[in-house]
C-alpha cells in the first residue's frame, strides 16, 4: 500500500496528523511531501485534488482529506 502525505509545517491540522503518525510509529511508512519546500509537490496536489488544501493523505492514488479523517484511517491501519 502506497501512502503519501501532502502537508506543510506551519499548518496546525498537518501537525495533528504528523503527531498521530509519530504516536503510531508509522512515519517511515508514509512518504512526506511538503508543498512549501517543493513546488512540484504542490502541483501534484492540485492535479490530484484541484486545490492546495492540506493535509491530504493519498492511499494507493486515492486522496483522503481532513486531519480527523486521515488520523482515523491511520489508527485503523496501524494501531
Amino acid at each position: 500500500m502506497a501512502l503519501e502525505l501532502y502537508f506543510y509545517n506551519e499548518c496546525g491540522f498537518c501537525q495533528s496528523v504528523l503527531n498521530c503518525m509519530s504516536n503510531l510509529h508509522c512515519s517511515e511508512k508514509v512518504a512526506l511531501k511538503n508543498i512549501r519546500e517543493n513546488p512540484d509537490y504542490e502541483q501534484e496536489l492540485v492535479g490530484l485534488t484541484g486545490a492546495k488544501t492540506v493535509p491530504v493523505l493519498v492511499v494507493d492514488g486515492k486522496p483522503v482529506r481532513g486531519s480527523e479523517e486521515i488520523s482515523q484511517f491511520l489508527v485503523e491501519k496501524f494501531l
